[in-house]
This record gives structure tokens, sequence and C-alpha cells, in this order.
């Protein structure tokens, strides 16, 4: 059983209370944005590039770069599903940051969380999207309801990886962000509906330039590192109000599986907890009173939605 309240209750600390000289300077810290017609995978390239000299840290900067495709042939998503994209109709980048430390935080998989928050709110910032508002659906997928019946769509895919190599470690995050709805239905069994950011009947032709594609790929690179030099230093607390206030499955219900499950349990939304974990309020045998459980693998969906 988990606390619900363990969350909730480090909503006062923002990102300007972390103790960091480094986030100070993110403005100007200059992060190498490169640009690809066509290859395998962003997140491949990255984590196969050499790892850096020793002597090509400054102090405990990292470094960082963000590489951004027009298609990727081998496009991969969570728990290896594939991800399909329509070349030019998506935003698709990865951001690799080289550390010279090797150890990682407890819960870094709960940065996935703070990846999709960031994303959130860097593309609501870029303009109107439809009017609709942009959430959160655990684990990580940048999601919004539809209009037609409630159910979730999603826009923003995100996978996580990391290495470590020689006293060094290299966090990858890739995106996979569907500017324009896909004209081919991909969903399955256990997949969300795709959409696009923008429809396709009122994009502008802006929408697909690739120097905007290009801008908005720094300036995510850019959250991205102030997002995780936050997270390192404070963890997902710093982040409990923005995610809070964009959690897709808090107070609705829930349909959740793991892979022991052939039915699907039955649940609540009751927010996440300190780790990142799912809290769902739940009754696991009519014998049992409900209680509050915390669930950190598995999928889950909202109980009247057809797809998960």
């Amino acid at each position: 059983m988990s606390n619900p309240d363990a969350f909730a209750a480090s909503q006062d600390l923002s990102r300007s209370s972390v103790p960091n000289p480094n986030r100070a300077e993110l403005e100007d810290f200059d992060i190498a944005v490169d640009w690809e017609a066509s290859l395998d995978s962003t997140n491949v390239r990255l984590l196969a590039s050499p790892w850096p000299r020793a002597e090509a840290f400054q102090g405990q900067q990292p470094l960082v770069r963000c590489l951004v495709a027009d298609h990727q042939s081998v496009g991969r998503g969570r728990a290896g599903k594939v991800w399909h994209d329509e070349p030019g109709a998506s935003l698709l980048m990865s951001v690799s940051i080289d550390r010279k430390t090797q150890p990682w935080p407890s819960d870094l998989s709960a940065f996935s969380l703070v990846t999709a928050v960031c994303v959130a709110e860097r593309l609501e910032s870029t303009g109107p999207v439809d009017g609709r508002r942009l959430w959160l659906k655990w684990p990580n997928d940048v999601v919004r309801f539809q209009a037609t019946d409630e159910g979730l769509a999603k826009l923003v895919g995100i996978l996580i990886e990391a290495r470590q190599h020689a006293g060094q470690s290299r966090l990858v995050i890739g995106l996979g962000i569907n500017l324009l709805p896909p004209r081919i239905d991909v969903s399955g069994p256990k997949s969300l509906p795709a959409d696009g950011l923008f429809s396709r009947t009122l994009q502008s032709a802006q929408t697909l330039d690739r120097a905007w594609r290009l801008a908005i790929a720094k300036r995510l690179s850019q959250d991205l590192l102030g997002a995780w030099i936050d997270f390192e230093a404070i963890g997902l607390a710093s982040f409990a109000h923005r995610i809070r206030s964009r959690d897709a499955l808090f107070g609705r219900p829930l349909l959740i599986h793991d892979e022991k499950q052939h039915h699907g349990l039955e649940a609540l939304g009751q927010g996440l907890d300190e780790r990142g974990r799912l809290l769902v309020l739940c009754q696991r045998a009519a014998t049992e009173a409900p209680c509050i459980v915390a669930i950190s693998e598995g999928s889950v969906r909202l109980r009247h939605q057809h797809k998960a």
C-alpha cells in the first residue's frame, strides 16, 4: 500500500528552488541540433555515438546533443512497440545528456513523466493546438481527450534509455511527436488511437517547415536539460504540481492489465506517488475492503474506452 498524500505534499517545490548554479545558465547553454532526412532511429544513433574524452567536460556541466530526423525506418516505442511515422508530418528527435558521473537517481524511470509534462507545456506554448489541453497518461504519454467520446488519443510517444561507460553515463530521451494526424490507423488492442497536434485542414505551411521543427527541437532540448538538472537535484517532487494538473487518469474509472491477468482490474485513478507509480483505488477480491494500490507496470486505459 502507498501513501497517496506523499506526492501531493511536495507540490510547493518549484524549479527555482533547485540549488544548482548550472540551472541559471540554461538560456545561454548552446545545444547542437543536427538533422538527417532519414535514418534508422534517432535514439539508436545517439546511443551509439562515441563517448566524449574526459577533457571535453567543463566542470560538472553535461554534454548535450539533439538529433532530428524527418523519417525513421525502425522507430521504437516503449515495451518494444514500433513507432510509425509519415515523413514530414512528425517531429522525430532524441536528446542525449552525457554526464561525468556514473550513478543514476534511484527513481530514474519517473523522469519519463517529467519529460511528458515538459513536452506538453512546450507544445502548448507554440500556439493553438486545436483549442484542447494536452494531458499526461501514465506512464509517459502525452494525450488529449477526443471530442467524440471523451476517450484519449496519443500525440507524443517517449522512449528513455540509459547507458554507462568508463565512469561516464548517457541519458537519451527520444520523442515522437505527431504534428498531423496519421493517415493510417496503427492502434492495437493495447495502444491508444493516434492524433496530431494540428488538424490537416487547419495547419499552416509553417507547421511542417523544417526550420520551425528545428527551432522547437532546440527549445525542447533546453527544457529537458533544465528538467534533468532539477530532477537529479530533487527528484520528482519538484514537478509534482505540474504533473498533477495534467494527470488524465486522476479521479477517472480505469481498467488495468498486467502480463499475468486475463481480466482487467477495475480501479479509480488516485494520482501518482513520489516514485512515479500510478495510485489506484481498487478492490482485488470481493472479501477485501477497497484500498489504494501502487502500480509500477502494466497497461491502463479509461474503463469506457475500448482501446488502451
